[in-house]
C-alpha cells in the first residue's frame, strides 16, 4: 500500500517533524520509476541518492499554532535599496573591468549592453559572491514531494535538475544553490540551465557554478532569447490621470498597444516616441503612493527573468549607476 506523505513546507517552525530519508516514500519511488522509464536512469543509482535527502514529515499530534500574516511586499523605495548601494556599484564596475573583454564579446554576439549583464550578476549574486548553500536536490525534493502549492512545478524542475546534472556530469548531491533551487552566478533553475545556459570561455562545458564567461554569455543568451531589442529603450515616469491610473498594472504588463493607440486615448507620450513603439504601463508602490511608469519591450524582456516590477527596474537603475562610474574610470 503507498505511504501517504504528510509534511510541511520545509520552512514551517510551527509544527515539530523528523527527517527520513527520501526513500522511505512511495512517492520517491514513483518518481525514481519515472525518470527511468523517461530518460533512461539507472534505478539503483537514483535510489542511492535519493537515500541521501531526507524529507520532513509532520508530527502526527502537532500543537495548536497561531495563523501568520501574510507578509507585505516591500515598497519600491526599500526593494530597491537593499541592491543600489554604493558598494554594489563599486563592485559592479570591478566585475566590469576584471571581465571586459568577455562582457564586449557578450555584447557583440547577443546585443544585450554590457551593463545590464553586469547588474543582473549584482542582483543575483553580488558577482558570483553568494551562490547560495542549500542542497539542491533536497531543495526540491522537499518542493516537489510535500504541499507546496507549486509542487508540479517543482516536480519538473526535479526532473530537469538530474537531466542536468546528467548532461555536465555534475554530482547532484554536492550542488547548492538558493532555498527555491536557483543555481550558480546567474541563478538560472535546472531548465533554464538547460534551456539557456551556454559554453561562453571554450572549454567543453557549460558551467555556471565556477565559470564567470559562462555566466555572462548565458545571461546574455537568455535575454536574446526572450526577443530582446537591440539596445531599445527600458522606461520613462510618466504622469497619469485617476481615469488612466488603471492601466498602469503592478504585475508585470507586456506591450501590446503602440503609441499612436494611446495618444489617441488621450495619454500625455513623449513626442520623440515612434508612433509604431508599443507601450506598457506599471506602477511602484511607495509607502502611501505609487510611482507610475512608461516601460517599452526590453523592460518586459527584463521580467522574464524575474516576473517582479520592482526586479526589472531595480535592473535597470542598478546598470545605469554601474555604467556612469565605469564611464568615469574608462572615458
Amino acid at each position: 500500500m503507498p505511504i501517504l506523505i504528510v509534511f510541511l513546507f520545509l520552512f514551517s517552525s510551527t509544527v515539530l517533524a523528523e527527517a527520513l530519508p527520501a526513500t522511505n516514500f512511495q512517492v520517491t519511488h514513483n518518481f525514481i520509476n519515472k525518470m527511468a522509464k523517461d530518460h533512461h536512469f539507472n534505478k539503483d543509482e537514483l535510489h542511492l541518492i535519493f537515500s541521501k535527502v531526507n524529507l520532513i514529515v509532520a508530527d502526527k499530534n502537532p500543537k495548536p499554532s497561531k495563523k501568520r500574516k501574510k507578509s507585505k511586499p516591500l515598497s519600491w523605495d526599500k526593494y530597491r535599496a537593499l541592491f543600489i548601494t554604493d558598494k554594489r556599484i563599486n563592485n559592479g564596475v570591478q566585475f566590469w573591468e576584471d571581465n571586459l573583454s568577455t562582457l564586449k564579446r557578450a555584447e557583440k554576439k547577443y546585443n544585450i549592453p554590457q551593463e545590464i549583464i553586469v547588474a543582473i550578476l549584482g542582483i543575483e549574486t553580488n558577482y558570483g559572491n553568494n551562490k547560495g548553500t542549500h542542497p539542491t536536490l533536497e531543495t526540491l525534493a522537499r518542493l516537489s514531494f510535500g504541499k507546496h502549492r507549486r509542487k508540479k512545478f517543482y516536480q519538473k524542475e526535479l526532473e530537469e535538475f538530474l537531466l542536468m546534472s546528467r548532461e555536465n556530469a555534475l554530482p547532484p548531491l554536492a550542488i547548492k544553490g538558493s532555498y527555491a533551487g536557483a543555481l550558480g552566478y546567474a541563478q538560472f533553475i535546472s531548465s533554464s540551465y538547460r534551456y539557456y545556459a551556454v559554453d561562453f570561455d571554450s572549454d567543453q562545458k557549460v558551467d555556471l557554478f565556477n565559470s564567470a564567461a559562462d555566466a555572462i554569455g548565458s545571461i546574455a543568451n537568455y535575454f536574446d532569447k526572450h526577443q530582446w531589442h537591440d539596445f531599445g529603450p527600458y522606461t520613462r515616469p510618466i504622469n497619469l490621470s485617476s481615469a488612466q491610473n488603471n492601466h498602469a498594472k503592478s504585475s508585470t504588463n507586456k506591450p501590446k498597444k503602440n503609441a499612436l493607440y494611446w495618444r489617441n486615448k488621450g495619454f500625455q507620450i513623449d513626442s520623440d516616441i515612434n508612433n509604431k513603439t508599443k507601450l506598457a504601463f506599471i506602477r511602484l508602490p511607495q509607502d502611501h503612493h505609487f510611482e507610475t511608469w512608461l516601460t517599452f519591450w526590453n523592460f518586459y524582456v527584463l521580467t522574464r527573468y524575474n516576473h517582479d516590477n520592482r526586479y526589472a527596474m531595480t535592473a535597470v537603475q542598478l546598470s545605469e549607476k554601474i555604467k556612469q562610474k565605469f564611464t568615469q574610470n574608462h572615458p
